[in-house]
């Protein structure tokens, strides 16, 4: 009988350590596929797409100020029977990238009360063409806010593309790391369900031993207490196994946005996309790190920013001196002909000056801007040397989870030999079922140890290039097609 206990417990456990025996209708979801779909269909993945999308609209809106601008004003006073005053202006301006603007202005001007220095002569048809520019002297010759806010928008699409990177890495991540813990559940629940066969087949077998008379009623309660405990290890296993698919699921989106849930025929399988990071990898990491960054590509812009401000803080300084010079019927008139320029004659300019004494307001903001500066560079060194050691650490730690992998891995063979050994002295009589037990624990735990490290080291991988900030975590090439939906 006891020759009959030990080939059952050989045929239950060997399937132990094997790999999954599944219904034919299993499928697999590999984490390729995971994050493909994620990038095409995630919705903090289209909200990341927004970041730029709004850089742009800024950029525009920025731009906006160098746009042609057509004004019209118009005024009319009509009372008993009298034309006090009809008077229309229209006024075409073309603001230019050096500050230099050029307008075109056409003015017709009649009634009984029309004020002298807009009055047109009657030969002219009340109608009058002038054509000239306006152009800034002093302050916003060099450097004026229309073209600050133009730099300031243009550098906000290097912060706004640096953001876009650090919010898709950072989901990319969070997939990543959702996903193995899905896989190390999944292999804790086919454990504890190969050990739950074989401990019921145990509890069978030793109730058939004592009926026969081969087995005590110790051994019965020991066999029985060993089934319970892991009747709750499994359950313990199916929980965790569902809600680490839940927290997956919640990453499975469609089109339109309509999500999407696991089946549960679906598994994970240990297909890996990174390799462990080599030396040459290391240092082409830390330098793109320290260069390309998410975080140190903003502050960047940020710089570009302040450059731009400090620019502006210093022409704010000068006196503001607005010259307007206009040709009047020249070089075409009111009907569109041609007449000769003649710059001493048929005219009129205006000077606009202003200058505030003191200059406090322009000086403390030139102050308050090269503070700012000082602060910003203060950042940027303090992130380089913070990104530069954590890629330094994440590169560590995958190179090290490597090989405790190589130790779990030979342990748990290790622990597989000693319980084997172990069913062979059951059968020969020269154990009992405590010590069986005890191997039984130590081959769950060690294989357990095992997969966990697997899983670690894998995560250790992704956070690896996670931290050298390459976008999509350095499979920009893998996932291209995905991008491009």
């Amino acid at each position: 009988m006891r020759r009959l206990l030990g080939i059952i417990l050989i045929l239950a456990f060997s399937k132990l350590s094997a790999q999954d025996s599944l219904a034919t209708d299993t499928s697999y979801l590999s984490l390729e596929q995971m994050l493909k779909m994620t990038l095409s269909y995630h919705p903090v993945v289209k909200q990341a797409d927004l970041i730029n999308q709004d850089a742009e609209a800024r950029l525009k809106q920025a731009r906006g100020g160098l746009d042609p601008k057509l004004e019209l004003d118009y005024s009319l006073k009509d009372f008993k029977e009298k034309e006090y005053y009809n008077l229309l202006n229209t006024t075409f301006k073309i603001p230019t990238w050096v500050g230099i603007d050029p307008k075109v202005e056409f003015s017709r001007n009649k009634g009984e009360f029309v004020n002298d220095q807009l009055e047109i002569p009657v030969e002219n048809d009340y109608e009058q063409v002038a054509v000239g520019f306006s152009v800034p002297i002093g302050k916003g010759l060099f450097f004026d806010e229309r073209r600050n806010a133009i730099r300031q928008a243009d550098a906000f699409t290097q912060i706004a593309a640096a953001e876009q990177v650090k919010e898709t890495n950072k989901i990319l991540l969070t997939v990543i790391k959702d996903y193995w813990n899905w896989y190390l559940t999944y292999q804790r629940l086919q454990l504890l369900s190969q050990a739950i066969d074989l401990a019921e087949n145990l509890f069978d077998r030793t109730l058939i031993d004592y009926e026969y008379g081969e087995a005590a009623v110790v051994d019965t309660l020991q066999a029985k207490i060993n089934y319970q405990k892991r009747t709750v290890d499994f359950r313990k296993a199916q929980l965790d196994f569902e809600l680490a698919k839940l927290n997956l699921a919640k990453h499975l989106w469609s089109e339109n946005l309509v999500p999407l849930e696991l089946q549960q025929n679906v598994l994970p399988d240990s297909s890996t996309l990174f390799q462990t990071p080599s030396d040459r990898d290391l240092k082409e990491g830390i330098d793109f790190a320290v260069s390309n960054h998410p975080e140190i590509n903003k502050l960047t812009g940020k710089r570009e920013q302040l450059d731009a401000d400090i620019r502006w803080a210093r022409e704010s300084l000068k006196p503001q001196i607005d010259l307007s010079y206009s040709l009047i019927d020249a070089p075409v008139d009111a009907d569109l002909s041609g007449s000769s320029i003649e710059f001493g004659d048929n005219y009129k300019m205006g000077v606009d000056f202003s200058f505030p004494i003191l200059l406090r307001k322009e000086r403390g903001k030139l102050q308050q801007t090269r503070l700012k500066i000082q602060s910003n560079e203060y950042e940027l060194a303090q992130n380089q040397l913070e990104i530069k050691n954590e890629v330094l650490g994440k590169y560590a730690q995958s190179v090290a989870y490597q090989d405790l992998l190589d130790q779990y891995s030979g342990v748990s063979s290790n622990y597989r030999r000693l319980l084997d050994a172990e069913i062979v002295n059951l059968q020969n009589g020269e154990t009992d079922l405590f010590k069986l037990n005890i191997q039984q624990d130590k081959f769950i735990e060690a294989q357990t140890d095992f997969y966990d490290a697997f899983t670690k080291w894998e995560k250790s991988k992704a956070e690896y290039y996670h931290m050298t900030g390459m976008p999509l975590l350095g499979l920009s090439d893998l996932f291209e097609i995905a991008t491009n939906q």
